[in-house]
């Protein structure tokens, strides 16, 4: 089953991400954090515009020893070096882009313009796992058409799934005892839900036909999934089910029992072998 890679999570958070949290090394050696407004580089290396009065940039220029903590679970570390003043304009559109408050400050003089050149990456998985990852596999990674989904985006699309979503777990996703699914995430690769079974709780994915290119091939996609759970080989969107299975062989084979033994008891017992087994069946 496809799904994104490490590298490929690390480098769609660096793609939308617009602030982070910076730690520049003080001149005791510890590190000294605060938010900054960043943008990506275009490569996967993050962008940040500080006043000049600030002490980040002092600590910068005596000590280029950096780390960014990008949306909780991406931690990049590297050195903190200015951006040429070329490079700087080629950058300007797209930092103003998502920083319009910002507009007269990154023109000033009174800012300086730095990129953080990455040495060390770190992505930490949903279920709290952390995964070193080479730089280059940061770099060569593409970003995730769908990274720019908010939480309020994800919010609709599971309204609008609304039942949908448990009936593609239960017949998509495998997840054939599901009572409840909620939706965590929508990436180019499928959609993520937590499941609720009996006896546990985890996360499912439910992957796309195909791989998306474009955010606009999202709802096509969410469609196909949807005809998918509906056209299971059942015809009751529920797909095959195991349990379901293991629950009418057991009652066949209370059934046979009975026919067995009704042909070699007489009647004149008074023993209805129909009845047995109409009130085990009821317990089960």
């Amino acid at each position: 089953m496809l799904e994104p890679t490490m590298a490929e999570l690390a480098r769609s958070a660096v793609a939308v991400a617009t602030s982070a949290s910076l730690a520049t090394v003080d001149i005791d050696g510890r590190p000294i954090v605060a938010p900054v407004p960043v943008v990506d580089d275009g490569s996967g290396q993050p962008i940040t515009v500080l006043s000049n009065l600030t002490t980040h940039t002092e600590r910068a220029r005596r000590d280029s020893r950096a780390a960014m903590s990008v949306a909780d679970r991406l931690l990049v570390q590297g050195q903190l070096v200015p951006v040429p003043g070329l490079q700087q304009l080629e950058l300007q559109p797209r930092f103003v882009k998502h920083h319009p408050h910002l507009t007269q400050q990154v023109e000033s003089l009174d800012f300086s313009w730095f990129r953080l050149m990455v040495e060390r990456v770190r992505w930490t998985d949903l279920d709290d796992n952390e995964h070193w990852l080479r730089p280059e596999d940061l770099f060569g990674a593409e970003p995730d058409p769908l990274a720019n989904l908010s939480p309020a985006d994800v919010g609709d699309i599971a309204e609008r799934l609304d039942d949908d979503l448990l009936l593609m777990m239960r017949s998509l996703g495998g997840r054939w005892l599901a009572r409840s699914a909620t939706l965590e995430t929508v990436d180019r690769y499928g959609i993520v839900a937590m499941v609720d079974e009996p006896g546990r709780r985890s996360r499912a994915r439910v992957p796309f036909p195909e791989r998306l290119n474009e955010p606009g091939e999202m709802h096509a996609a969410l469609a196909a999934l949807v005809q998918a759970a509906h056209s299971t080989p059942n015809g009751d969107g529920e797909g095959p089910n195991p349990e379901r299975d293991r629950e009418e062989r057991r009652r066949e084979a209370l059934r046979l029992q009975a026919s067995e033994f009704l042909s070699s008891t007489p009647a004149e017992m008074g023993f209805s072998p129909v009845g047995a087994v109409e009130e085990q069946l009821g317990r089960g």
